[in-house]
């Protein structure tokens, strides 16, 4: 059997050169590259975390909605996937990639590690950014993070203490509950002028869904969606942001009938709308 390519796409291994043999490097990178001419300032660039779980979808999606633009409100960009090579363990990587200490539902979930975001955000600002730009003409000032779960967590946190990191940030079902006091603090330490956020959820993202109510876990995943409280948590850190940051745009959505798992390909074309349309 021939095997499907994603054409002008690639993988490569990258990581510090002050990592070493760092057990937390290297980053598997994906990157897909443009059709056509680049505009005079360089292509906007949309990095995806968890990109070996999307990086194909998200791909297709801004190639397909970028032959019409004027229609879609997608243009065509860079997209960079995040992601890790093949045979880590990469539950325990974005673990310890995505937050800034243990989550409020225990150290690590499953003995964990965590605390490894600023390490992280340092290696896509001073290693992966840099790698892109020599690669392909990009606009340094058009730079969107989309991020989903926990990697929405993450989102959140480097526009909240780091907002200058990217101008655009899709978090598509946060895990604010993580720790959302640590986001909610971030917000009054920096000024949100000109940054732009976007946070979807699904609508059965706090509720069991119909056809969830039968199975025999039923009480134990209600009990912990109300606990987590997706929808209400995403929607108060949205109108927090609005406050906090009034020279923000700021939008919220809760997709119907979409949970946990199905809203990230639901999602993928109003992120891209949202960070390409202008």
């Amino acid at each position: 059997m021939n095997p499907v390519t994603l054409p002008d796409a690639e993988w490569f291994d990258l990581a510090p050169e002050d990592r070493g043999a760092d057990p937390h490097a290297p980053w598997r990178i994906f990157l897909a590259r443009p059709q056509g001419e680049p505009p005079p300032g360089g292509f906007p660039v949309v990095t995806m975390l968890d990109a070996n779980a999307g990086f194909s979808t998200f791909v297709e999606v801004m190639r397909r909605g970028a032959v019409r633009p004027q229609a879609t409100g997608i243009a065509p960009s860079v997209i960079v996937g995040i992601g890790y090579p093949e045979g880590e363990d990469h539950r325990a990587r974005r673990t310890f990639d995505y937050t800034a200490g243990p989550g409020a539902e225990g150290a690590g979930r499953d003995e964990r590690a965590t605390g490894g975001r600023d390490a992280f955000l340092a290696f896509i600002e001073h290693t992966l950014k840099p790698r892109i730009a020599r690669e392909v003409p990009v606009d340094a000032a058009n730079q969107t993070l989309f991020g989903h779960s926990l990697a929405g967590w993450f989102v959140l946190d480097a526009m909240a203490r780091d907002p200058g990191s990217f101008r655009t940030h899709v978090a598509v079902s946060p895990s604010i509950w993580w720790d959302e006091a640590r986001l909610v603090e971030g917000l009054e330490r920096a000024d949100g002028a000109g940054r732009r956020l976007a946070i979807m959820v699904g609508e059965w993202e706090q509720a069991l869904s119909p056809w969830q109510a039968a199975r025999p876990e039923a009480a134990e995943m209600a009990a912990r969606r109300a606990r987590r409280a997706m929808v209400d948590r995403a929607r108060g850190f949205s109108d927090r942001v609005r406050t906090a940051w009034p020279g923000a745009r700021v939008h919220f959505e809760v997709m119907p009938g979409e949970d946990h798992a199905s809203i990230l390909p639901a999602a993928m074309a109003r992120a891209l709308r949202f960070a390409l349309a202008d």
